[in-house]
C-alpha cells in the first residue's frame, strides 16, 4: 500500500509542478524546484516501497519503517494538494496569497528533510529487496470466471452435498405443519451463505407460496429488519413511520394463510428471534425459517434436530475445490506433479475454509505455474496465531495476502470500499466515478476513458473474488457489488492505518485531535459538527449515510475532493462548498437538498455533479461553466419521504448548456430548443436521457445526435402530441448498446438503420405503435438480450420465426391492446430465460409453440383476461397437451410457479 501512495502523490507533484510553473511562481518562492526535488526523492524510495508491501507484516523494521515513510507521504500530499488549490484561480490571485505560499514552502523543505532521514535510516538499518527475483507481479488477468467465487453456481459447491440435500428435507419435504425454525451455523467464511441461498433459490418459488432473504449483521433494529421483510414480501419499503406494532401486524397479513420460507442471514443476536417470533405466524402451512449465524448459542434457537453446524472442508473436498479455482483452465483442472508440494503446503494453510480456498486460489491462477513463482506466494503467507478464533486469523492472513498481491491501482481503489456500510450493496457507476475524482484510476497510457479503465478495474476485483456481483448487467458485467464481510472487516482496518479511512457507524462521532484522517464515512451518526472532528480542513473525501450533518460543519472543508451525501436532511448546501476549489465529485444522491449554491461554477475541476432524487428544481446558471463536469445525473423526487416509490421529474437545464464540451452522461433532463441545439456541442456524450420533446424539438434533435459518435445509451421521451423522427440521424450511434423510445415514431416505424446496431442489447419501446416490419429489424440484431414492448405495437398476430432472436434473454410484451395471437416457432429465441406478458385483453390463447422455448425459466403475468388464466390452468392439468422437443422443457418450473401466482392474485 505505500508503493500506491507513492505514485498517487508522485502523480499529484507532477500536477502541481505544472501549476506552479504555469502560475510563474518559482522565482520568488522556489516552489517549483522544491517539488520536483520531493518528486525525485520519493522516486527512489519506490523499489523498497513494493519489497516491504509484498512482504506485509512479516517484517516488524520494515513496517515501522514504511509507517514512517506514509506520513512523510502524507505531508507531501498534503503540500501537493494545497498548491493545487492555491492555485485553482490562476496567476493573480497566486500572486495574492504571498503568505500561503511560503507556508507551502515550508512545509515541502520539511517533508523533504523528513525523506532524507528515511532514506539514511533505511541504509543504516539494513533494509533492503530480496537479492533474488524480482518485485511480485501480476501476469495478466485470467478469463472471468464463469461463476461466483462463492459457489453460487450448483457444479462449483464443493464439499456440500449432503448438507444441501439435509437442509432441503428440513425445509421442504419435512411433513411437519408447524411453523420450524431451522439454523446454520459456522465460522465466517465456511460457505453458510452460499449454502442457504442456493437452496433457497431451488425450493422457495415451487413450494412456498412467498418468501424473503434478509441480511441482519451486527447492528440491526427490530424496526429495520421488519421493514426488509415488508420490502421483501410487498415489494416496497412500507411506512417509514410505523411502529413496532404497525409493522409486525403488516407481515402477519401478508403471511395469514401463506406457506412462507423467511432466511434471515448473519443472525448474532440470540434474543433477535424472540422479538420476531410474533412476525412469524405459525398457523399450520409447513412454513420455515432459515437463519445462518456464526454463533453456537444463537443456533441453538431452532428446533430439535434442525440445527446444521458447517466445519471446513476435509481434505479431499479441500483439494478439489482449490484445483477447480488454481487451474481452472488446465485440462481436467488437476495439479501438475511439479507444485503437487507446494499446493499442497499452500492449501494446509487454509485450514479448509472455503473462502480463502478460494482467495488464495485465484491468487495461484494468475501466476506462472513455475516453482518459483509459486514458493514465493507460500513464503509470503504469515499467520495470526494469536487469534482466538480457530481458523479466522489463518483466513484473514490469506484474505490479506489477497489484498497484497493485488497492483497498486487494484489496492487503492479495493480499500477504498470500506467506507461503505455493512450489506450495502455498491452501484457500480457511482463507484467508479468516484475513483476517478480521487485520482485512483491511472489513464495516461491508455486509449480507453478514466471510467472504461475503472471500470475494468471493478472487473478485475471481482474475478479476484474480493467483491461479490449481486446484480449483473446485460453484458455480464457487475451492476451491484457487495463486500463479503470478513473481507469488509480486514479492509477496514487497513485502509485505516495505509490511507487514512475512517467510518463511523450509528454513534455520535468523536475523533482525537492526533489521528490522521484523511477520508472520511458516517452512517446514521448522530449530531455531527466541527468539534466532532478536528483537522476537517485536510480531509479528502467526506460521505454521510442517513446522519444528522450540521451545514456548519461542511464550512470546515478545505482540501476536499469527493462530498457525498445520501439520505441527508439538509434542505441547503451552504455557499463554503463553492471554495473547494480541489473537489471533483458532489453527491447530493437521495437527500432533501432544494438548492445548490449561486456560483457553483467556481468549482472548476467537478468531474460530477449527482443530483438524482434530491429536491433539486433548477440549476445555477453558473452550472454552465463547469468546463471539466463529465456527469450530470438529475432528477427530483415529488415527496419528501424517503421510502416512497421513487417518483419526479426531469430538470430543465440553464443556458451554456454547448460549454460542457467535456460531459459524457446527461440524465433525466427537459427538453427546450437551447438544449436540443446545445446537443450538438457535446460529442464526447455516452449516456443521454431527454424528456419533454415536443413537435417544435424534434426537427433538430437528430442532427444533434448524429455527432454524438461515443453514445452507448439513448433515452427519448416525447410529448403525447410529438412524433419523433429518427431516420434523418446520419451517420447513427453505431456503439449504441440501450435504447429507450417513449412516444410516438414517424410512419410507425424504427428507423431503417436499426439493423446496423449490432452492439445493442436492451431496447424498451413504449407508446411508439410499430407494426411487425419493425419487428423483423429487431429479430437479426445479434446481441440483443432484453426487449420491452409496452403498448408499442399495434399489430393483431405476433410471430417469431426461426431463427430470430437468437441472443434475447428476457421479452416482455404489455400493453398490446390488439394483440391476439402469440407464436412462437421451432429454432426462435434459443435464448430465452424470461417472458412476460400483461395487459393483453384480446390475448385469450396461450401462445403456441410454448414447447419451443427450451430455455425458459420464468414466466410471468398480470392483466391478462379470465379466459387466458382458465386456459393455462387447464392444459397444465393435461400433461398430454404439450409435445416439447425437449423433455428439458418439461422439468422447467415456470408453468407451475405461474399457476401459484395466479392464484395469489386472483
Amino acid at each position: 500500500m505505500a508503493e500506491a501512495i507513492a505514485i498517487s502523490l508522485s502523480a499529484k507533484l507532477a500536477v502541481a509542478l505544472s501549476r506552479s510553473a504555469a502560475l510563474g511562481l518559482s522565482p520568488l518562492f522556489g516552489v517549483r524546484s522544491e517539488i520536483a526535488a520531493a518528486a525525485r526523492d520519493l522516486d527512489l524510495l519506490r523499489a523498497f516501497l513494493r519489497f516491504v508491501d509484498s512482504h506485509h507484516g512479516a517484517d516488524a523494521l520494515a513496517a515501522a519503517w514504511v509507517k514512517q515513510v506514509r506520513d512523510a507521504a502524507f505531508e507531501l500530499e498534503d503540500v501537493a494538494d494545497e498548491c493545487c488549490y492555491l492555485s485553482a484561480h490562476g496567476r493573480a490571485w497566486g500572486w495574492v496569497n504571498v503568505r500561503a505560499w511560503f507556508a507551502v514552502l515550508r512545509q515541502l523543505r520539511k517533508a523533504r528533510e523528513r525523506l532524507r532521514q528515511l532514506s539514511a535510516a533505511k541504509e543504516h538499518y539494513g533494509i533492503r529487496p530480496a537479492a533474488d527475483g524480482p518485485a511480485p507481479a501480476v501476469g495478466a488477468i485470467s478469463q472471468m470466471l464463469a461463476e461466483s467465487a462463492h459457489f453460487v453456481e450448483k457444479e462449483e459447491i464443493v464439499g456440500f452435498a449432503a448438507h444441501e440435500r439435509q437442509l432441503r428435507e428440513w425445509v421442504v419435504e419435512d411433513p411437519e405443519p408447524r411453523r420450524t425454525l431451522v439454523s446454520v451455523w459456522g465460522m465466517g467464511g465456511v460457505g453458510k451463505t452460499t449454502l442457504v441461498t442456493r437452496v433457497l433459490k431451488e425450493v422457495a418459488t415451487p413450494h412456498f407460496d412467498c418468501h424473503a432473504w434478509v441480511a441482519v449483521s451486527q447492528r440491526f433494529t427490530v424496526d429495520d429488519l421488519l421493514r426488509k421483510i415488508i420490502k421483501e414480501l410487498h415489494h416496497g419499503g412500507g411506512d417509514a413511520d410505523a411502529d413496532y406494532r404497525s409493522r409486525v401486524e403488516a407481515v402477519r397479513r401478508h403471511l395469514k394463510g401463506r406457506r412462507y420460507l423467511v432466511v434471515l442471514d448473519d443472525v448474532w443476536d440470540a434474543h433477535l428471534l424472540d422479538k420476531l417470533r410474533h412476525a412469524f405466524l405459525d398457523d399450520g402451512t409447513g412454513s420455515r425459517v432459515v437463519i445462518t449465524t456464526r454463533s453456537r448459542d444463537v443456533a441453538n434457537a431452532a428446533a430439535h434436530g434442525r440445527t446444521m453446524m458447517l466445519e471446513p472442508l476435509p481434505w479431499r473436498e479441500s483439494w478439489t475445490l482449490f484445483c477447480n479455482v488454481a487451474f481452472k483452465e488446465a485440462p481436467g483442472r488437476s495439479c501438475p506433479s511439479h507444485l503437487q508440494e507446494i499446493a499442497a503446503s499452500v492449501l494446509e494453510r487454509c485450514r479448509g475454509l472455503p473462502l480463502a480456498i478460494v482467495s488464495v486460489g485465484n491468487i495461484l491462477a494468475l501466476k506462472d505455474t513455475t516453482e518459483f513463482a509459486w514458493s514465493n506466494v507460500r513464503d509470503s503467507l504469515v499467520w495470526d496465531r494469536s487469534s482466538s478464533d480457530l481458523g479466522i486469523g489463518e483466513a484473514a492472513s490469506i484474505l490479506n495476502l489477497s489484498i497484497d498481491d493485488l497492483p497498486h491501482h487494484l489496492r487503492t481503489c479495493f480499500l477504498s470500499c470500506s467506507i461503505y456500510p455493512e450489506d450495502f450493496l455498491i452501484k457500480r457507476k457511482i463507484l467508479i466515478r468516484m475513483w476517478v475524482a480521487q485520482g485512483f484510476v491511472d489513464d495516461r497510457l491508455d486509449h480507453r476513458t478514466a471510467e472504461d479503465v475503472a471500470d475494468d478495474y471493478l472487473d478485475q476485483l471481482v474475478q479476484r473474488s474480493l467483491m461479490q456481483a449481486v446484480v449483473r448487467n446485460e453484458f455480464g458485467r457487475a451492476k451491484r457489488c457487495l463486500v463479503h464481510d470478513l473481507i469488509r472487516e480486514l479492509i477496514t482496518l487497513r485502509s485505516r492505518e495505509e490511507q487514512g479511512f475512517f467510518q463511523f457507524v450509528n454513534c455520535r462521532v468523536t475523533v482525537d485531535s492526533s489521528t490522521r484522517i484523511r477520508n472520511l464515512a458516517l452512517d446514521r451518526c448522530e449530531a455531527v459538527d466541527s468539534r466532532s472532528v478536528p483537522k476537517v480542513a485536510l480531509l479528502r473525501s467526506f460521505c454521510a449515510f442517513g446522519s444528522e450533518l450540521d451545514a456548519a460543519f461542511l464550512s470546515r472543508f478545505r482540501l476536499l475532493t469527493v462530498l457525498n451525501l445520501w439520505f441527508i436532511e439538509m434542505n441547503k448546501l451552504p455557499d463554503s462548498v463553492t471554495n473547494l476549489h480541489n473537489l471533483r465529485y458532489l453527491g447530493i444522491r437521495s437527500t432533501l437538498v432544494e438548492e445548490l449554491p449561486r456560483d457553483l461554477g467556481k468549482l472548476q475541476k467537478l468531474q460530477t455533479l449527482d443530483c438524482k432524487l434530491s429536491m433539486v428544481r433548477r440549476l445555477p446558471s453558473s452550472t454552465t461553466k463547469l468546463k471539466s463536469l463529465r456527469h450530470l445525473m438529475l432528477f427530483t423526487r415529488e415527496a419528501a419521504d424517503f421510502w416512497k416509490a421513487f417518483a419526479g421529474t426531469a430538470v430543465q437545464l440553464p443556458e451554456g448548456l454547448e460549454n460542457l464540451t467535456s460531459l459524457q452522461t446527461l440524465k433525466y433532463v427537459q427538453a427546450d430548443t437551447e438544449t436540443v441545439k446545445s446537443l450538438a456541442s457535446l460529442e464526447k456524450m455516452r449516456s443521454l436521457d431527454l424528456s419533454g420533446l415536443d413537435p417544435s424539438l424534434t426537427a433538430d434533435l437528430p442532427s444533434s445526435i448524429s455527432r454524438m459518435r461515443c453514445l452507448l445509451r439513448l433515452g427519448l421521451e416525447m410529448e403525447p402530441d410529438a412524433v419523433l423522427d429518427l431516420e434523418t440521424v446520419t451517420p447513427p450511434p453505431l456503439k449504441l448498446q440501450k435504447l429507450a423510445l417513449a412516444g410516438r415514431l414517424a410512419g410507425g416505424k424504427l428507423p431503417s438503420w436499426t439493423f446496423s446496431l449490432t452492439s445493442l442489447t436492451q431496447l424498451r419501446l413504449s407508446g411508439c405503435e410499430i407494426a411487425e416490419d419493425s419487428l423483423l429489424l429487431l429479430a437479426a440484431l445479434p446481441r440483443l438480450v432484453n426487449l420491452s414492448l409496452i403498448a408499442a405495437y399495434h399489430g393483431r398476430n405476433m410471430t417469431f420465426a426461426r431463427g430470430s432472436f437468437p441472443t434475447l434473454q428476457k421479452l416482455t410484451l404489455q400493453d398490446l391492446p390488439n394483440l391476439d395471437l402469440v407464436v412462437f416457432l421451432q429454432g426462435c429465441l434459443v435464448n430465452l430465460h424470461d417472458l412476460v406478458l400483461a395487459l393483453c385483453p384480446e390475448l385469450t390463447e396461450i401462445p403456441h409453440g410454448m414447447e419451443n422455448l427450451v430455455l425458459l425459466q420464468k414466466f410471468e403475468t398480470f392483466g391478462m383476461t379470465t379466459l387466458f388464466v382458465d386456459k393455462l390452468k387447464e392444459q397444465n392439468g393435461d400433461a398430454g397437451y404439450y409435445k416439447p422437443a425437449s423433455s428439458e422443457f418439461l422439468r422447467a418450473p415456470w408453468l407451475s410457479r405461474y399457476l401459484r401466482w395466479v392464484g395469489r392474485n386472483n
